[in-house]
């Protein structure tokens, strides 16, 4: 074969969407994916849905056959995490002490959840980030049990969405003063408060875990506001941290995560970035990326990045969305604190209807519940709206 050896250190979703764009494209140099996870690559979204429930497991999660990366030549390696690059020799270190060269490398490493420091190392509270975490999580969910949710992001209301459906008695803690309130807005999130509210979840809204207390029989979680909950199970899902270290000891630019332009490219001509690792450095602004779509469309772009291929105008938008009991979320763009949110379609008291944000007259975000349709007009809507400055 000919080509370049391209590496991808990583093993979720921008990693292998990179491969299979590479192949697309019509790389015939030899693709590695190196992986710290024993399992072949995964899709992480329903770790903290379907799987939680038991309704999808590890050959339903897959992001390939098994075939896939024999037929199109893609030499996975399995279990071995990277430790280190050396961008003169163009080698990174794995953490068994092993080599693996390069002539291009694509960094897809993701990101780990941030941990509490106010939490102990217990058995007891849970990060959700592999499916073997989900695994250990799902085990814990018993019928009865009490389970504290700190985090009321999309992927915490969905494990405290999982865990009321497994009959959990579930607590959420979030330090704003509304579920996802930083995301959608006050209005919409105190409707979405209300609605999980009304399926059995409490809520301790404007508070923090202070500290926190193993007994035998519970972890006793200190709050803020001078309360207390006494719990079976934690759950944390309160944001996430890009392990940057080792690139920035082998000199490439890092910031809020690796630095990249919009096409994928890295301070160093034969390293490139995609996934939930990269923060894009455009017009003065730093944004990193989050969610699904945006990790696949990066991947794309570095693909094509590498090859020296245009890429296509994937226009990206933000979008995300989130499956919560029987509440289907969509998200496009931006609700900005001085945004004002205006119902367009449908109603809060239904549970189906579409929010627009505007700013002035300029339509800046677009947040569905269980409108799908409508939401995809509104999303079309945004696209050839004017390009919104990212603060």
């Amino acid at each position: 074969m000919s080509g370049p050896h391209v590496v991808i250190a990583g093993g979720g979703l921008a990693a292998v969407r990179t491969a299979q764009a590479l192949r697309d494209l019509g790389h015939r140099g030899r693709v590695t994916l190196v992986s710290e996870e024993s399992d072949e690559p995964y899709d992480r979204p329903p770790l903290s849905k379907e799987c939680l429930l038991g309704t999808r497991g590890a050959d339903d999660i897959r992001l390939a056959a098994p075939d896939e990366y024999a037929r199109q030549d893609i030499r996975l390696v399995l279990g071995r995490a990277v430790a280190g690059l050396n961008l003169c020799t163009r080698t990174l270190t794995l953490t068994d002490g092993g080599e693996i060269g390069y002539d291009r490398l694509v960094v897809a490493t993701g990101a780990r959840p941030r941990r509490l420091p106010s939490l102990p190392d217990s058995g007891r509270v849970h990060y959700l980030r592999t499916a073997a975490d989900s695994r250990r999580l799902a085990g814990a969910l018993t019928a009865g049990a009490r389970v504290a949710v700190i985090g009321a992001g999309f992927i915490g209301l969905e494990v405290a969405c999982a865990a009321r459906l497994r009959g959990c008695r579930v607590t959420v803690v979030e330090a704003a003063a509304q579920p996802m309130a930083p995301i959608i807005g006050a209005e919409p999130a105190a409707w979405l408060r209300r609605r999980h509210s009304e399926r059995g979840l409490e809520f301790r809204c404007g508070t923090t875990v202070d500290e926190s207390e193993e007994r035998p029989d519970a972890l006793v979680l200190f709050l803020g506001d001078g309360t207390v909950v006494e719990t079976d199970v934690v759950v944390v899902g309160v944001g996430i941290v890009r392990d940057t270290a080792w690139l920035a000891d082998a000199g490439l630019e890092t910031h809020h995560g690796l630095v990249c332009d919009e096409t994928g490219r890295t301070s160093a001509a034969d390293v490139f970035g995609a996934g939930d690792v990269v923060c894009r450095h455009t017009a003065g602004q730093c944004r990193p990326i989050g969610h699904w779509t945006a990790a696949s469309d990066s991947a794309a772009k570095a693909a094509a990045a590498l090859l020296g291929v245009p890429p296509t105008d994937l226009g990206e938008d933000g979008f995300f969305w989130s499956d919560q009991a029987d509440l289907r979320l969509q998200f496009a763009g931006a609700a900005s604190p001085t945004a004002t949110a205006t119902v367009v379609s449908g109603d809060f008291d239904s549970g189906r209807f579409v929010v627009h944000y505007t700013d002035g007259d300029r339509l800046t975000g677009v947040f569905a519940a269980n409108a799908p349709r409508d939401f995809l007009r509104g999303r079309l809507a945004l696209r050839s709206a004017p390009r919104q400055v990212r603060t």
